[in-house]
Parts: C-alpha cells; sequence; structure tokens
C-alpha cells in the first residue's frame, strides 16, 4: 500500500496498544512500526533499478523478519524509554502488529510481497485491492485525526481511532469477497467466450474496488479485460495484447531481464517506440485502459543499456493527465 495508508494505520495500532499509558506519542511509535519494512527503499543506493524490484517488499517484509525484530526494537526501546510504564511486551507487541500489518495489507495488493524469504523467493499477491484506494484511506484517516485531536484518554479519541480501526477492516473483508464475486463473473464471461489461457487473474483498477481488470496469457500473448460491479452486461469484451517476445533477442542473458520476468510472474508484453524496447508488466493494469485497449501500462521498463528506469513503476502514468484519467476512470467505475 501507499505510505499514507501504513502511516494511518500505524498510528491507529499505537492508540490501541499504548495510548492509554503514553497519550499522542503513541501514534508516532506506531507509525514508525508500520513504516519500518519500507526501509527496504534506502538499498536503490546499491542496487540496480530492476535488481531493487525485488528488493522492495522482500526480506523486510518477510514473516522472519516482522518475528525477529520485534522483540529486537522492543527491548532498545524499553532502554531508551526507562521512564515510560510500557513494558517489553507492549514496546514488542507495537512493533509487531505495526510490522505485520504492513506486510499483511501489502499482500493484498498485486505487487507480490516476499513472506517466506529468505528461504523462497515466492511473492504473495491476494490482488484484492489497489496499492492506493481513495475507499480503504479517506474514512481511516478522517476517524485518526479526529482521534488525534481529541485530548488523551477521553472516550471521543478511543471510540474514533476504534472506529477506524474497524472500518477499514470491514473494507479490507469487502475486498476479499468482492474479488471472489468478480473473479467468478469474468473468468465465466471469458469462458463463454471459448477464451483460453494458462492463467487467470482479476485485480482492482487504481483508487477504488469496483472497476476491475481481469488479464490471462499463453505463450503468444495476453486477453485483458475491464468490469465494474455495476455494469449492467456480464458479457465482457477482453482485447487481446501480443507478447512480442521476438524483440528480446538482443537482450538474451541480460540479468535485469531475468530478474523483470521473475518479479512479473511471467504476466508481461514486450513493446518498442521508435529504437527503444519497453518491458510492460500487465499486473498494474493500463492507465485508461478501461476506455482505450491501446493505452499505455503505468509499468514500463526501458531495456536499452545505461536507461533511466527509476520511475519505471510510473512512467505510464505520464502519458495521461491525472483530470482526464479520474474523469475517465469515474465514468466508467458508475458502470455501463
Amino acid at each position: 500500500m501507499d505510505s499514507l495508508t501504513h502511516l494511518v494505520l500505524g498510528a491507529a495500532i499505537g492508540e490501541a496498544v499504548l495510548g492509554k499509558k503514553i497519550g499522542r506519542k503513541a501514534m508516532l511509535w506506531g507509525a514508525l512500526a508500520d513504516t519500518i519494512p519500507d526501509f527496504d527503499v534506502f538499498a536503490s543506493c546499491c542496487t540496480t533499478d530492476a535488481q531493487q524490484l525485488m528488493v522492495h517488499r522482500g526480506i523486510t517484509h518477510s514473516l522472519l523478519f516482522v518475528i525477529v525484530m520485534s522483540p529486537l526494537i522492543g527491548y532498545l526501546f524499553t532502554k531508551i524509554f526507562k521512564k515510560t510504564e510500557v513494558t517489553f511486551k507492549q514496546w514488542t507487541l507495537l512493533f509487531f502488529l505495526g510490522m505485520f500489518t504492513h506486510i499483511l495489507i501489502d499482500a493484498m495488493t498485486a505487487y507480490g510481497t516476499g513472506w517466506f524469504e529468505p528461504f523462497s523467493e515466492y511473492r504473495v499477491s491476494f490482488n484484492s485491492i489497489f496499492v492506493a484506494d481513495v475507499f480503504y484511506t479517506i474514512p481511516f484517516l478522517i476517524c485518526v485525526l479526529i482521534a488525534l485531536i481529541a485530548k488523551n484518554g477521553s472516550p471521543k479519541r478511543v471510540k474514533w481511532n476504534r472506529a477506524g480501526l474497524i472500518i477499514s477492516t470491514a473494507y479490507l473483508a469487502f475486498t476479499l469477497i468482492n474479488k471472489w464475486h468478480v473473479h467468478d463473473t469474468m473468468s465465466d464471461s471469458f469462458t463463454k467466450q471459448n477464451l483460453t489461457a494458462e492463467e487467470f487473474v482479476t485485480t482492482p483498477t487504481p483508487l477504488n474496488n469496483f472497476l476491475w481488470m481481469a488479464y490471462s496469457h499463453d505463450e503468444g500473448g495476453s486477453y485483458i479485460g475491464y468490469y465494474s460491479i455495476f455494469d449492467k452486461s456480464t458479457d465482457i469484451k477482453f482485447h487481446r495484447v501480443e507478447r512480442n517476445e521476438q524483440l528480446l533477442k538482443s537482450f538474451e542473458g541480460d540479468q535485469s531481464l531475468a530478474t523483470l520476468k521473475q518479479f512479473s510472474k511471467g504476466h508481461y508484453i514486450i513493446s518498442k517506440e521508435d529504437s527503444t524496447i519497453f518491458f510492460n508488466d500487465i499486473r498494474f493494469g493500463q492507465m485508461g485502459g478501461w476506455d482505450n485497449s491501446d493505452a499505455g501500462f503505468p509499468f514500463s521498463y526501458k531495456l536499452n543499456r545505461n536507461a533511466d528506469n527509476s520511475m519505471a513503476l510510473d512512467r505510464g502514468k505520464f502519458k495521461m493527465s491525472f483530470s482526464d484519467a479520474f474523469a475517465s476512470l469515474y465514468i466508467r467505475v458508475k458502470g455501463k
């Protein structure tokens, strides 16, 4: 999930665990706890752009990391803040819940989270919520802000913080149930059209959980389709995109390409613009693809030597203005 969401969730957990003992500071330490797994971004200074994709949400997002680091950080805080009434167990619980919920909601997105590293490179991804979902974050943020403003130890503070946790958890549950419904609907439509593929995946589009994208791939390419839960018809149109594997001949043996294939779990297509070859990860969708089947992909990695790929995950976003994209998304979410 995005950084703001992690900060809000961590703050709410901090208030729930230690709010009665250390007041507003509990939100600060909770926010820190929920942010720790993302410290892996500092590894970018000593890794290539492709390697950073696998380093992020890697070992620092593993169950082992959470289990080992929670008591260590808890012990450190016990020594630093000796004058507080917070015990070692309480500090440990705070950091465990903060880091565990971080890797839990990250795994609900499409990126993939290395729960089992260093023992396995398998990335967990439930594809039930987009990396930034306003319907999850905004109500949660409002509740936490009201709790933050309220007096320490007041019933209002406890009530609003609890409301934020309940509402956000209920929404996460909704996304899982919604995914089950959407997946069945889209896969049934796919099958009725006599389309076949090696795998069929559904994932939500940006900022919401109402408009979904489905994609599948075979050796030659992929099918992509969109469906809003407000659509009147379940007869979904799937368009075909070719993989263009032949464009990779000059990159055989390239380590970055091998890393990208591993990262994308095989869900990719290759495109060419002028003399530049792009590796496009389908899992992150198309920016405006619900209106235009030829829309670009947000994740677009330049394979050419010495290319700048620091913004590979966002490159496709800049081909369409935010206002146009948001308006287009809003109209399509309402159904057709």
